[in-house]
């Protein structure tokens, strides 16, 4: 996965993401255990077994292993001595601490990008967000728009960020987001059209006239709206899988 930004002018390059085409073998199948990890089609805690990975996504063992340390490295896979992989589980902790920790971090880069984005900054948000307003939000990773509209998702929201000026804050941006979308994603997929009512159209909308606007407050505000939004949603399927589960 490419995550560059470029630290010798205020204004950072464009957020580069997966769109490219896998080089080798090794990033194939870590890209493909990656969206089912996102997607819940490898469930939370889940035992990661070599034989069925190696059968499931017809891959030799050495790349895979490559692939799960990958995966590990950025906190999707667990992994304990010599009792192998399992997909990392998610508790109401996690989620809550992962939202309150990009909030930390965003609030920051965001507040840098409005004070130091120039036009061509202002020109990729408002390109990416154009892309993601344009694309229908996908409930499962079957739904024929699930890759185009995650990759949209992460380039708007780590565009807004990207004239900070900080590699740092962009790189800590970026494992944030994997792990908050993970959280997001499982419950899109798993709970019932009750917890399916907000429209995050409309809070992506907020964020982007704000930042037109060079309105840090406002963009902040509407960030953290936004997060939080996310995360009470998330919180109430924990909460009703416990409960169900109890």
């Amino acid at each position: 996965m490419k995550r560059s930004i470029t630290s010798e002018s205020p204004d950072a390059q464009p957020f580069e993401t997966d769109g490219d085409e896998p080089r080798t073998l090794t990033e194939r199948v870590y890209r493909r255990i990656r969206s089912d990890i996102l997607w819940g089609v490898l469930a939370p805690d889940a035992p990661l077994r070599s034989d069925e990975l190696r059968s499931t996504y017809d891959v030799g063992v050495s790349p895979l292993r490559e692939a799960l340390t990958r995966l590990a490295a950025e906190r999707l896979v667990t992994s304990v001595g010599q009792r192998g992989f399992r997909v990392a589980p998610i508790s109401a902790g996690d989620v809550t601490d992962v939202m309150e920790t990009r909030l930390i971090i965003e609030s920051v880069a965001l507040r840098k990008s409005i004070e130091q984005g120039d036009i061509a900054w202002e020109t990729r948000v408002v390109a990416a967000y154009h892309a993601i307003s344009r694309t229908p939000i996908p409930r499962s990773p079957e739904d024929e728009v699930s890759s185009k509209w995650a990759t949209h998702h992460r380039a708007f929201h780590m565009e807004l960020l990207s004239a900070c000026g900080s590699r740092w804050q962009m790189n800590l941006a970026s494992l944030l987001f994997d792990q908050a979308e993970r959280f997001r994603l499982v419950r899109a997929t798993k709970a019932g059209a009750s917890l399916q009512s907000r429209d995050p159209s409309d809070e992506h909308r907020d964020i982007i006239e704000a930042v037109l606007a060079r309105d840090a407050d406002r963009a902040v505000k509407a960030l953290d709206n936004h997060y939080r939004e996310t995360t009470k949603q998330v919180l109430s399927y924990i909460t009703a899988q416990d409960r169900h589960d109890g």
